[in-house]
């Protein structure tokens, strides 16, 4: 019988309790604890590559039980059938014998500074109730013990005039935890850099790093009771910006191309993900899996994203051998979380770089400076390295790890798959559709189509045709004309409020309308559009657009609508596009 698949599990035990699915990935455990030295370590990975599941599952085969140490019965349950348990030596040293301390920051995305740090406070609050039995510890002082009080003493850590309690929270804690199990503890932090991100966007960065510098300073710099840590998060913070002076970090970012056991510990490799498609006999179906979800550089190795293969099996293994049941590939990705920084970034994307952002979504790769060692504080400034950073980091785009760079810092960018091209694609449309500026805009070009102001839309048309990047027919073969088709009818539909009626190539007189529109608050008022293009930048829009309007006389277009007693005015627009230009000319027929 066939695991059940646990969407959403992020808890290793709790997927091996509940007899769901698991990849097994433990040999990782080996790779970041035994085969690397490093005393703090940094991985970045995109959203929905299984961090978090890994950090728990490094919790569960390190962490000792405090009741009972030395007992590793919970281990032995849980990794019996797994790659790791084999190795008795490693097994032996490492199973169950750390006391660990495992917190997630992803909960602190608050708007505004007060309620961050509260929510901080509280995390830390939380954490330090889960080690209770220090309370009550025969191997603390009672000064010791009066340090663990003030840890789960909420009003304390929430006090602002002295930040000291919050900021060395988990270096007191490893100490009090050495102190009672003679064993230096493990730290291991899930996105580290969300309460940073959330702050970069909010507007209150410089309160959050002065919070959280000499939290991570205190806890990884000059914590000498600290065994290891291990921290996962999107980004890769400049070390300037909250690792300062920490000289024993390893990063390990999507970029880094060192141990191949790294690259691959975090997500599925393209053997990995067939095995995973084979056990739910979607092995005939690895093509669409990999055009829909493949295409990921971690390093020099391919990777797939582990929730997309596990959502594609869930949805579609009970419609194997089954009559009339198409295999899907599902868009997963885009409503896992939000990218508000990116977001922000849209509106103030430049036109050269909006070409840039045409070519990604066409199928082409970039060659851009992607800023490695990215500081969140520097992202207000909306510099365009900083967004293609962004792109990278967070899962929109990978890169291509045989380009020859010219500079150190330069990088060949592609979105990875259709499912990623799919949400690029949403994610511009929704920031387009929400933008004040779209907004205006469109009003303002709108007013101009009811009142026969033709230089008007033509004004209105040129400053969105610089901003706007389109969402289009990708054909390789389309008709140029179609991107502008679609360009014009994307732009109209964010005038609802205008448009009473909105139709394309409608069948009018001797021919068919590019674009017929009504007017909603002025009744009675039709406007018929007519679109041209051209590639030679020397040849005469206004000419062309002319022609466009002699095209709507001559095959009649108008003539149902002028003999109507209830349309009080017919205006009809020529429109000639070239590149990001166009030309507009305009005549009333009733």
């Amino acid at each position: 019988m066939l695991k059940s698949i646990n969407i959403g599990a992020e808890l290793f035990h709790n997927l091996i309790e509940s007899n769901s699915f698991y990849l097994d990935k433990t040999g990782f455990i080996k790779t970041i604890f035994g085969d690397n030295t490093s005393k703090v370590m940094l991985i970045t990975r995109p959203r929905r590559f299984g961090k978090t599941l890994t950090l728990s599952t490094f919790y569960d085969f390190l962490a000792l039980d405090p009741e009972n140490p030395g007992d590793v019965s919970r281990q032995e349950k849980w990794f019996k059938d797994t790659s790791i348990f084999k190795d008795k030596d490693f097994c032996s040293k490492y199973m169950g014998k750390f006391p660990v301390i495992f917190v997630s920051f992803k909960t602190i995305v608050h708007d505004n500074f007060n309620d961050a740090y509260n929510q901080f406070a509280a995390l830390i609050y939380r954490l330090a109730l889960q080690f209770e039995y220090l309370a009550a510890s025969k191997a603390l002082t009672d000064r010791q013990k009066e340090q663990y009080a003030n840890l789960i003493n909420y009003e304390k850590l929430s006090d602002r005039s002295d930040k000291s309690f919050l900021t060395g929270s988990l270096q007191t804690l490893s100490s009090l935890l050495q102190s009672h199990h003679k064993v230096k503890p493990i730290l291991l932090i899930d996105e580290y850099d969300v309460p940073l991100a959330k702050a970069a966007y909010h507007g209150y960065y410089d309160e959050m790093i002065n919070l959280i510098s000499p939290f991570y300073n205190d806890t990884l710099k000059t914590n000498s009771h600290l065994e290891r840590a291990v921290l996962t998060g999107c980004l890769r913070a400049a070390k300037e910006s909250i690792f300062t002076g920490l000289n024993n970090l390893l990063i390990c970012s999507v970029l880094d191309s060192g141990d191949d056991d790294i690259s691959t510990g975090i997500g599925f490799t393209p053997e990995e993900s067939a095995k995973v498609l084979a056990y739910y006999g979607l092995e005939n179906h690895m093509e669409v899996a990999q055009r829909n979800y493949d295409g990921y550089f971690f390093g020099s190795k391919h990777m797939y994203c582990p929730w997309d293969v596990m959502n594609f099996c869930n949805d579609n293994y009970r419609k194997v051998g089954m009559e009339n049941k198409e295999i899907t590939a599902g868009n997963y990705w885009i409503n896992t979380s939000g990218n508000e920084i990116i977001e922000e970034f849209m509106g103030y994307i430049e036109p050269e770089d909006v070409d840039l952002m045409q070519d990604l979504l066409d199928g082409n790769s970039i060659v851009a400076e992607v800023r490695a060692a990215l500081c969140y504080g520097d992202l207000k400034n909306h510099n365009i390295n900083d967004f293609w950073t962004l792109l990278l980091y967070s899962g929109y785009l990978t890169f291509d790890p045989q380009y020859k760079a010219a500079s150190k810092n330069e990088f060949r960018l592609y979105i990875p798959n259709e499912e990623i091209k799919d949400c690029f694609r949403s994610k511009i449309m929704d920031f387009y559709a929400n933008d004040n500026v779209m907004r205006d805009s469109t009003t303002n070009l709108l007013k101009g189509l009811f009142t026969g102001d033709a230089q008007g839309v033509e004004d209105n048309l040129n400053e969105l045709l610089a901003k706007y990047v389109s969402i289009r027919d990708f054909a390789v073969n389309a008709p140029k004309e179609n991107y502008y088709h679609g360009f014009m009818n994307g732009l109209l539909v964010n005038g609802k409020t205008l448009i009473q009626e909105q139709k394309s190539n409608f069948e009018s007189g001797n021919g068919y309308i590019d674009l017929i529109i009504k007017s909603k608050r002025n009744r009675g008022i039709i406007v018929i559009l007519e679109l041209k293009q051209t590639d030679d930048e020397n040849e005469d829009k206004v000419l062309i657009a002319q022609d466009a309007v002699e095209q709507i006389i001559h095959k009649k277009y108008a003539d149902p609508h002028i003999k109507r007693n209830d349309i009080k005015a017919v205006f009809s627009y020529g429109i000639c596009f070239c590149k990001k230009e166009c030309s507009v000319v305009g005549k009333k027929l009733k």
